[in-house]
């Protein structure tokens, strides 16, 4: 596996924790925690995990990290959404023990400065990359010799985009667990590009399984795969 790659960018860590407030608000579903963490745990040894949409990286990173200490995360986002974009949308741990608002939801800092102080502590098995995911993003990685246990789809949340992750994840790499955040009413198009992938054949109903409320994951029984 080989990420030095200029079509995948990687920022560099800073010497120390960048020196700004905590913020370890997420939008992870509580309900979907010990489905998902069980998922990480029965992955074989070393294993690897591909995250596209990682951002504070206090939810679903930070939960798939603490659930196996030899697991390799390779986290994929381009950092660019701001504290504005962010509020609309109500986090877990959105305020601090002092009753504010955490610091990323007040401004201070950027997603990619409290995404690297959230995984400081992880931060040799984690590897970052900056970029705009497109389903070719897949095809990239693969042709780097990244080959997943586990991937998690949660950057774009329309049709299409899952759609096409869904389809590129199947045939690259057709032995992995594939996870679907935000499996929910709130998000039609997660729903609308999940019953795509099934009506198209790329997974069957058979090989699909909630996690917990809002995930949905694929494994590819191996008589199709």
């Amino acid at each position: 596996m080989e990420l030095d790659c200029p079509r995948l960018p990687q920022p560099e860590w800073p010497v120390e924790p960048h020196k700004i407030g905590q913020s370890l608000c997420h939008w992870f579903d509580k309900k979907s925690r010990a489905a998902f963490q069980a998922i990480i745990r029965s992955l074989p040894k070393n294993p690897i995990y591909v995250e596209f949409g990682t951002f504070l990286g206090a939810g679903s990173t930070m939960l798939a990290l603490q659930a196996r200490e030899d697991l390799k995360v390779i986290c994929l986002d381009d950092w660019r959404i701001t504290a504005n974009m962010a509020l609309p949308f109500t986090p877990t741990n959105s305020k601090n023990a002092k009753g504010q608002l955490c610091a990323f939801l007040r401004g201070e800092g950027t997603a990619l400065q409290h995404c690297q102080n959230n995984l400081w502590a992880y931060r040799d098995r984690v590897d970052l990359i900056q970029v705009k995911i497109h389903h070719t993003t897949i095809d990239l990685l693969a042709s780097r010799g990244v080959q997943p246990d586990c991937v998690l789809l949660d950057d774009d949340h329309e049709k299409k985009p899952v759609l096409t992750r869904l389809f590129r994840c199947r045939y690259k790499w057709p032995e992995a667990w594939i996870v679907c955040d935000d499996y929910c009413k709130e998000w039609p198009g997660v729903l609308k590009g999940v019953a795509g992938a099934i009506d198209r054949g790329f997974y069957s109903k058979d090989e699909m399984q909630m996690v917990g409320a809002r995930m949905v994951a694929f494994k590819r029984n191996k008589r199709n795969a």
